[in-house]
């Protein structure tokens, strides 16, 4: 799993190392910004009374991760937190953390991330829609970040600039899900977890955009 960690100077990104799911102490281990010493960061925190997420898993994929009680990760790093041969190892695997700029859409794997990083859009609202040559761009505004997604290769939307803005009103629904699926060679994205299809899609009147290639990429927000 890697992860992008709000730190008080801006954001970095870091393997994790195990997660803890104690409901009072919830967390993932990783290292520190400057790759020193390991830490526990809570999911979230508060600010002026709002919850602002500081852990955004991007990549979920958990290979060799055993569960021990309520928490998960490396056997070899589950209650051996605070061992030096621990460190040595979780700073060799931090070496070839290498996050793209860019995550494309190609496969479950990356719909996962994609899924995992942003809360599935829930509660966020599309922000602005503009069209570069034949590239179309959606700028979202989400959970404590901002997530960019160019489409490529005929893309296609019925979404507008607004929508799932809850201080609109009800002029446009609210996000609360999204599915991502492949077929006929495109990539869509529907604001219904239960869209597999471009059946279902138009049967439940999908909010969507599709193209045949789909990348994204997110920045961390000061806002809640």
């Amino acid at each position: 799993m890697i992860a992008r960690i709000r730190a008080k100077d801006g954001a970095y990104d870091s393997a994790v190392f195990a997660v803890y799911n104690d409901k009072d102490d919830a967390g993932v281990l990783v290292l520190d910004r400057e790759g020193l010493a390991l830490q526990r960061v809570h999911w979230t925190s508060i600010i002026d009374h709002y919850i602002r997420i500081d852990v955004f898993p991007f990549d979920v994929r958990s290979e060799n991760w055993v569960k021990q009680g309520q928490n998960e990760g490396y056997a070899w790093v589950l209650g051996h937190e605070n061992e030096e041969e621990t460190l040595r190892r979780c700073k060799k695997i931090q070496e070839n953390i290498r996050a793209p700029e860019w995550f494309e859409l190609k496969d479950q794997d990356d719909v996962e991330g994609l899924i995992s990083a942003t809360t599935g859009l829930h509660d966020a609202y599309v922000k602005k829609i503009y069209r570069r040559g034949k590239k179309l761009y959606l700028r979202f505004s989400a959970w404590s970040c901002e997530v960019l997604f160019e489409l490529t290769g005929n893309p296609e939307t019925n979404l507008c600039e607004g929508y799932g803005n809850m201080e609109i009103g009800d002029e446009y629904p609210l996000i609360d899900e999204a599915s991502v699926f492949f077929e006929d060679g495109k990539v869509c994205w529907t604001d219904y977890e239960n869209a597999k299809s471009f059946a279902d899609r138009d049967k439940y009147e999908c909010a969507y955009f599709l193209a045949e290639r789909i990348r994204w990429k997110f920045t961390l927000t000061a806002e809640c």
